[in-house]
Protein backbone atom coordinates (compact mmCIF):
# COMPACT_ATOMS: atom_id res chain seq x y z
CA UNK A 1 0.00 0.00 0.00
CA UNK A 2 2.53 1.94 0.46
CA UNK A 3 5.04 2.14 -2.33
CA UNK A 4 2.16 2.72 -4.52
CA UNK A 5 1.57 6.36 -3.43
CA UNK A 6 3.37 7.52 -6.69
CA UNK A 7 0.84 5.15 -8.76
CA UNK A 8 -2.35 7.16 -7.67
CA UNK A 9 -1.41 10.76 -6.70
CA UNK A 10 -0.26 11.49 -10.07
CA UNK A 11 -4.31 11.34 -10.66
CA UNK A 12 -5.39 13.61 -8.10
CA UNK A 13 -6.48 17.19 -9.41
CA UNK A 14 -4.80 20.09 -8.37
CA UNK A 15 -6.94 21.97 -5.17
CA UNK A 16 -6.27 25.71 -4.02
CA UNK A 17 -3.48 25.61 -1.39
CA UNK A 18 -5.04 26.39 2.62
CA UNK A 19 -3.46 23.80 5.06
CA UNK A 20 -0.33 22.04 4.52
CA UNK A 21 -1.86 22.20 0.83
CA UNK A 22 -4.37 19.86 -0.85
CA UNK A 23 -1.11 17.60 -1.53
CA UNK A 24 -0.14 17.38 1.77
CA UNK A 25 -3.08 16.21 3.42
CA UNK A 26 -3.84 13.68 0.64
CA UNK A 27 -0.13 12.48 1.21
CA UNK A 28 -0.84 12.02 5.37
CA UNK A 29 -3.93 10.76 5.51
CA UNK A 30 -3.36 8.22 2.56
CA UNK A 31 0.24 7.16 4.63
CA UNK A 32 -2.26 6.81 7.80
CA UNK A 33 -4.80 4.88 5.54
CA UNK A 34 -1.86 2.34 4.63
CA UNK A 35 -1.01 1.63 8.36
CA UNK A 36 -4.84 0.10 8.76
CA UNK A 37 -6.19 -3.11 8.23
CA UNK A 38 -8.04 -3.73 5.19
CA UNK A 39 -11.16 -4.48 7.35
CA UNK A 40 -10.40 -1.00 8.99
CA UNK A 41 -9.57 0.39 5.15
CA UNK A 42 -13.44 -1.05 4.29
CA UNK A 43 -15.42 0.13 6.61
CA UNK A 44 -13.47 3.72 6.59
CA UNK A 45 -14.87 3.47 2.54
CA UNK A 46 -18.63 2.40 3.82
CA UNK A 47 -18.45 5.21 5.53
CA UNK A 48 -17.45 8.09 3.30
CA UNK A 49 -20.54 6.83 1.00
CA UNK A 50 -23.09 8.56 3.12
CA UNK A 51 -20.96 11.62 3.14
CA UNK A 52 -23.20 14.51 3.30
CA UNK A 53 -21.18 16.18 0.46
CA UNK A 54 -20.58 12.74 -1.06
CA UNK A 55 -22.18 13.46 -4.92
CA UNK A 56 -21.00 16.91 -5.05
CA UNK A 57 -17.41 16.49 -3.99
CA UNK A 58 -16.28 13.37 -4.19
CA UNK A 59 -16.76 12.26 -7.73
CA UNK A 60 -13.12 11.12 -8.65
CA UNK A 61 -11.52 11.97 -11.48
CA UNK A 62 -12.35 10.10 -15.07
CA UNK A 63 -8.38 9.29 -15.39
CA UNK A 64 -8.55 7.40 -11.78
CA UNK A 65 -9.63 3.99 -12.50
CA UNK A 66 -10.02 1.10 -10.67
CA UNK A 67 -11.82 0.70 -7.77
CA UNK A 68 -8.71 0.38 -5.35
CA UNK A 69 -7.27 3.71 -7.24
CA UNK A 70 -10.90 5.27 -6.14
CA UNK A 71 -10.56 3.92 -2.50
CA UNK A 72 -7.20 5.60 -2.55
CA UNK A 73 -8.51 8.74 -3.57
CA UNK A 74 -11.80 9.15 -1.93
CA UNK A 75 -9.80 8.75 1.46
CA UNK A 76 -7.51 11.39 0.62
CA UNK A 77 -10.39 13.82 -0.13
CA UNK A 78 -11.73 13.16 2.63
CA UNK A 79 -8.48 14.78 4.35
CA UNK A 80 -8.73 17.72 2.22
CA UNK A 81 -12.13 18.15 2.79
CA UNK A 82 -12.61 20.32 5.07
CA UNK A 83 -10.93 23.40 3.16
CA UNK A 84 -12.77 22.57 0.50
CA UNK A 85 -15.59 23.10 2.73
CA UNK A 86 -14.49 26.59 3.74
CA UNK A 87 -16.57 27.79 0.43
CA UNK A 88 -19.57 26.11 1.79
CA UNK A 89 -21.91 28.20 4.59
CA UNK A 90 -23.37 25.10 6.11
CA UNK A 91 -19.95 23.36 6.55
CA UNK A 92 -17.30 25.39 7.01
CA UNK A 93 -15.61 25.89 10.61
CA UNK A 94 -13.00 28.71 10.50
CA UNK A 95 -12.16 28.17 14.20
CA UNK A 96 -11.46 24.44 14.02
CA UNK A 97 -8.41 24.93 11.80
CA UNK A 98 -6.02 26.42 14.61
CA UNK A 99 -5.40 26.38 18.35
CA UNK A 100 -5.70 29.75 19.90
CA UNK A 101 -2.77 30.67 22.07
CA UNK A 102 0.91 31.87 21.71
CA UNK A 103 3.71 30.04 20.58
CA UNK A 104 5.81 33.02 21.18
CA UNK A 105 5.49 36.57 23.02
CA UNK A 106 7.53 39.46 22.84
CA UNK A 107 6.68 42.32 24.72
CA UNK A 108 3.46 42.98 27.06
CA UNK A 109 0.96 41.32 25.21
CA UNK A 110 -2.45 39.65 26.36
CA UNK A 111 -2.73 36.93 25.29
CA UNK A 112 -5.38 34.80 24.74
CA UNK A 113 -5.91 31.92 26.92
CA UNK A 114 -5.73 27.97 25.17
CA UNK A 115 -8.96 26.51 24.67
CA UNK A 116 -9.71 23.87 27.54
CA UNK A 117 -12.11 20.81 26.48
CA UNK A 118 -15.06 21.16 24.38
CA UNK A 119 -18.50 21.47 26.47
CA UNK A 120 -20.50 18.69 26.60
CA UNK A 121 -23.39 20.19 24.27
CA UNK A 122 -20.55 20.74 21.36
CA UNK A 123 -21.55 19.19 18.06
CA UNK A 124 -20.83 19.42 14.72
CA UNK A 125 -22.24 22.31 13.86
CA UNK A 126 -20.50 24.16 17.22
CA UNK A 127 -18.49 26.66 14.68
CA UNK A 128 -16.81 28.31 18.41
CA UNK A 129 -14.62 25.44 18.50
CA UNK A 130 -11.04 25.04 18.37
CA UNK A 131 -8.62 22.55 16.78
CA UNK A 132 -7.98 20.75 19.79
CA UNK A 133 -11.62 20.44 21.06
CA UNK A 134 -12.63 19.71 17.33
CA UNK A 135 -10.59 16.43 17.36
CA UNK A 136 -12.09 15.46 20.36
CA UNK A 137 -15.59 15.84 19.06
CA UNK A 138 -14.82 14.18 16.20
CA UNK A 139 -13.47 11.37 17.83
CA UNK A 140 -16.61 11.12 20.16
CA UNK A 141 -18.72 10.59 17.08
CA UNK A 142 -16.55 8.38 14.85
CA UNK A 143 -16.23 6.13 17.88
CA UNK A 144 -20.54 6.02 18.26
CA UNK A 145 -21.83 3.94 16.51
CA UNK A 146 -24.86 4.63 16.83
CA UNK A 147 -24.67 7.99 15.09
CA UNK A 148 -25.78 8.40 11.25
CA UNK A 149 -22.72 7.63 9.14
CA UNK A 150 -23.36 11.04 7.78
CA UNK A 151 -22.22 12.38 10.88
CA UNK A 152 -19.48 9.60 11.14
CA UNK A 153 -18.28 10.85 7.46
CA UNK A 154 -17.52 13.81 8.14
CA UNK A 155 -15.98 13.58 11.40
CA UNK A 156 -13.38 10.83 9.46
CA UNK A 157 -12.75 13.75 7.19
CA UNK A 158 -12.14 16.37 10.23
CA UNK A 159 -10.06 13.96 11.98
CA UNK A 160 -8.04 13.44 8.74
CA UNK A 161 -7.91 17.10 8.06
CA UNK A 162 -7.31 18.41 11.64
CA UNK A 163 -4.64 16.05 12.97
CA UNK A 164 -2.75 16.76 10.04
CA UNK A 165 -3.08 20.22 10.75
CA UNK A 166 -1.92 19.96 14.35
CA UNK A 167 1.30 18.52 13.07
CA UNK A 168 1.92 22.02 11.39
CA UNK A 169 3.58 24.30 13.66
CA UNK A 170 1.75 27.37 12.13
CA UNK A 171 -1.64 26.07 13.62
CA UNK A 172 -0.43 25.52 17.18
CA UNK A 173 -0.57 29.47 17.76
CA UNK A 174 1.08 33.04 16.95
CA UNK A 175 3.39 35.22 17.26
CA UNK A 176 2.52 38.29 19.64
CA UNK A 177 4.62 41.11 19.81
CA UNK A 178 4.11 44.37 21.63
CA UNK A 179 2.97 47.28 19.19
CA UNK A 180 3.46 45.09 16.05
CA UNK A 181 1.19 42.10 16.52
CA UNK A 182 -0.76 43.02 19.62
CA UNK A 183 -3.40 40.28 18.58
CA UNK A 184 -1.07 37.85 17.02
CA UNK A 185 0.48 37.06 13.49
CA UNK A 186 -2.46 34.57 12.77
CA UNK A 187 -0.29 31.91 12.59
CA UNK A 188 2.37 33.70 10.57
CA UNK A 189 -0.44 34.62 7.83
CA UNK A 190 1.16 38.24 8.34
CA UNK A 191 4.51 38.13 7.85
CA UNK A 192 5.22 38.60 4.20
CA UNK A 193 8.43 36.21 2.61
CA UNK A 194 9.99 36.56 -0.65
CA UNK A 195 9.00 32.66 -1.25
CA UNK A 196 5.61 32.64 -0.69
CA UNK A 197 2.96 35.08 0.07
CA UNK A 198 3.25 34.91 3.96
CA UNK A 199 5.45 32.52 6.11
CA UNK A 200 2.31 30.37 6.79
CA UNK A 201 1.57 29.98 3.47
CA UNK A 202 5.03 28.95 2.95
CA UNK A 203 5.19 26.00 5.72
CA UNK A 204 1.66 25.34 4.03
CA UNK A 205 3.32 24.19 0.62
CA UNK A 206 6.26 21.96 2.35
CA UNK A 207 4.58 18.71 1.29
CA UNK A 208 3.99 19.84 -1.77
CA UNK A 209 2.25 23.04 -3.32
CA UNK A 210 0.54 21.11 -5.82
CA UNK A 211 0.87 17.48 -7.33
CA UNK A 212 3.70 16.10 -9.35
CA UNK A 213 4.11 12.97 -9.49
CA UNK A 214 8.10 12.39 -9.47
CA UNK A 215 7.80 15.19 -6.72
CA UNK A 216 5.25 13.50 -4.40
CA UNK A 217 6.95 9.61 -5.06
CA UNK A 218 10.22 11.18 -3.91
CA UNK A 219 8.29 12.54 -0.57
CA UNK A 220 6.43 9.32 -0.11
CA UNK A 221 9.59 7.58 0.03
CA UNK A 222 11.85 9.94 1.83
CA UNK A 223 9.36 10.14 4.84
CA UNK A 224 8.65 6.58 4.62
CA UNK A 225 12.17 5.28 4.44
CA UNK A 226 13.00 7.60 6.41
CA UNK A 227 14.68 7.35 9.92
CA UNK A 228 11.71 9.34 11.56
CA UNK A 229 9.17 7.36 10.19
CA UNK A 230 9.84 4.49 12.28
CA UNK A 231 10.38 6.74 15.59
CA UNK A 232 6.58 7.44 14.74
CA UNK A 233 5.58 4.02 14.95
CA UNK A 234 7.32 3.58 18.27
CA UNK A 235 5.74 6.33 19.74
CA UNK A 236 2.32 6.03 18.91
CA UNK A 237 2.31 2.19 19.69
CA UNK A 238 3.47 3.77 23.34
CA UNK A 239 1.05 6.65 23.59
CA UNK A 240 -2.24 4.68 24.40
CA UNK A 241 -4.34 8.11 24.96
CA UNK A 242 -3.50 9.79 21.56
CA UNK A 243 -4.42 13.09 22.63
CA UNK A 244 -4.01 16.56 20.57
CA UNK A 245 -3.00 18.72 23.04
CA UNK A 246 0.53 17.40 23.64
CA UNK A 247 1.37 17.49 19.32
CA UNK A 248 -0.27 20.96 19.62
CA UNK A 249 2.54 21.63 22.25
CA UNK A 250 5.26 20.18 20.42
CA UNK A 251 3.99 21.90 17.25
CA UNK A 252 4.39 25.11 18.87
CA UNK A 253 7.93 24.35 20.00
CA UNK A 254 8.49 23.65 16.42
CA UNK A 255 7.42 27.42 16.06
CA UNK A 256 9.80 28.89 18.27
CA UNK A 257 12.78 26.40 16.81
CA UNK A 258 11.71 26.89 13.26
CA UNK A 259 9.31 28.87 11.92
CA UNK A 260 10.42 32.05 14.26
CA UNK A 261 14.07 31.81 13.49
CA UNK A 262 16.49 34.34 13.98
CA UNK A 263 16.43 36.03 10.72
CA UNK A 264 12.54 36.24 11.01
CA UNK A 265 12.46 37.59 14.47
CA UNK A 266 15.19 40.12 12.76
CA UNK A 267 12.94 41.68 10.67
CA UNK A 268 10.35 41.56 13.55
CA UNK A 269 12.47 43.35 15.89
CA UNK A 270 13.31 45.89 13.09
CA UNK A 271 9.82 46.82 12.17
CA UNK A 272 9.20 47.24 15.96
CA UNK A 273 12.15 49.86 16.47
CA UNK A 274 10.94 50.99 12.69
CA UNK A 275 7.91 51.66 10.70
CA UNK A 276 6.04 49.26 12.82
CA UNK A 277 5.28 47.25 9.12
CA UNK A 278 7.27 44.47 8.30
CA UNK A 279 9.43 44.15 5.72
CA UNK A 280 9.45 40.72 3.01
CA UNK A 281 11.92 38.06 4.64
CA UNK A 282 13.91 36.82 2.28
CA UNK A 283 14.23 33.50 3.97
CA UNK A 284 17.82 31.70 3.65
CA UNK A 285 18.49 28.70 2.25
CA UNK A 286 19.43 26.93 5.41
CA UNK A 287 15.81 28.10 7.04
CA UNK A 288 14.10 25.99 3.88
CA UNK A 289 16.21 22.94 4.38
CA UNK A 290 15.63 23.23 7.94
CA UNK A 291 11.72 23.50 7.67
CA UNK A 292 11.22 20.91 4.67
CA UNK A 293 13.01 18.99 6.98
CA UNK A 294 10.90 19.10 9.85
CA UNK A 295 7.71 18.74 7.76
CA UNK A 296 8.92 15.53 6.70
CA UNK A 297 8.90 14.58 10.23
CA UNK A 298 5.76 16.07 10.87
CA UNK A 299 4.05 14.60 8.69
CA UNK A 300 5.21 10.83 9.48
CA UNK A 301 3.92 11.60 13.27
CA UNK A 302 0.81 12.68 11.82
CA UNK A 303 -0.08 9.66 9.96
CA UNK A 304 0.82 7.25 12.33
CA UNK A 305 -1.13 9.19 15.10
CA UNK A 306 -4.47 9.26 12.55
CA UNK A 307 -4.14 5.99 11.81
CA UNK A 308 -3.97 5.37 16.01
CA UNK A 309 -7.28 6.95 16.23
CA UNK A 310 -9.15 5.98 13.12
CA UNK A 311 -7.62 2.48 14.65
CA UNK A 312 -9.35 3.20 18.21
CA UNK A 313 -12.24 4.53 16.73
CA UNK A 314 -13.44 2.00 14.49
CA UNK A 315 -12.26 -0.71 17.01
CA UNK A 316 -14.59 1.00 19.99
CA UNK A 317 -17.38 -0.46 17.42
CA UNK A 318 -16.62 -4.07 17.36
Amino acid sequence: MQFRLAFWMVLLLNQTVHAWSAGGHHLITVMAYGLLTAEEQGELQRILLDHPRFSEDFSHPKNVIGQGEIDLWRIGRAGHWPDIARSQTLFHRPNWHWQQGSSLTIGHVEVPLTPGSASDGATLNSKPLHIAQAIELCRGVLKDKSRQNSDRALAVGWLAHLIADAHQPCHAGSLYVEGLFPEGDRGGNSIPTRQSKNLHALWDSLLGPKFDARDIQRRAQEIQLGPNWKQARDDTTADIDLLPIPWLVESSAYARSHVYSEEVLGAVEAAVRGSQKIETVDLSKEYLKAAGSLAKTRAAFAAHRLAGVLHQSLESNR
